[in-house]
């Protein structure tokens, strides 16, 4: 089980249920999620659900989505703050689905992609064998970024399993699916139909 992890400037740690104030600011936070609303923690009891499932992934397959903690302050933010998530969670079916959400005060230092880097690490540790994937909205270009800059290739680009069929503007509809590796077409199917 992985408990820990350490880069240069962050501390990703299992996340608990008294994290639930800080994640919820985070995930309830409308600008988190401008390129899909729908996601949008609105109440804390959601976030609570969240971290449980996090925890119980922890037990079960090694490893989950982290509490992402800044080590040492820098501008504007204080040693201790807790910036986001990052981590993976593994799927019903034998994949893991790498993922990262972060407060908009931390944007833009690179702290997605290190702590993204360490997440695709961990979970390739705790469970070799098992592919890990990302998926991403084509209009969230700073995820793409992030996914760009990590050891995984894009393995599909198209329109959202779920997207409606007359819907006339399907730039919003368009996903991005990234993997550490080749994936068979049963498992990219699979990861496709999340949508």
């Amino acid at each position: 089980m992985i408990d820990e992890l350490r880069t240069e400037r962050l501390l990703l740690r299992p996340l608990t249920l008294d994290d639930a104030d800080e994640y919820f600011r985070v995930y309830g936070d409308p600008r988190t999620w401008a390129h899909l609303p729908s996601g949008r923690h609105t109440s804390r009891e959601e976030s609570e659900r969240a971290i449980q499932r996090s925890i119980d992934s922890q037990v079960r397959f090694g490893f989950s989505h982290c509490a992402v903690i800044l080590r040492d302050g820098v501008e504007g933010l204080a040693a201790g703050s807790f910036l986001g998530t990052a981590g993976a969670s593994m799927l019903a079916f034998e994949a893991w689905n790498l993922g990262y959400r972060f407060s908009p005060e931390a944007w833009g230092r690179g702290f997605a992609t290190e702590a993204a880097i360490a997440a695709l690490d961990a979970a390739r540790r705790a469970q070799p064998a098992i592919p890990v994937t990302a998926r991403v909205l084509a209009t969230n270009s700073a995820s793409q970024r992030v996914l760009e800059r990590l050891d995984v290739e894009l393995v599909w680009r198209g329109r959202s399993a779920d997207a409606p069929a007359d819907d006339a503007d399907t730039a919003h509809l368009e996903r991005l699916i990234f993997a550490d590796r080749p994936i068979d077409a049963a498992t990219l199917d699979a990861v496709i139909a999340l949508g």
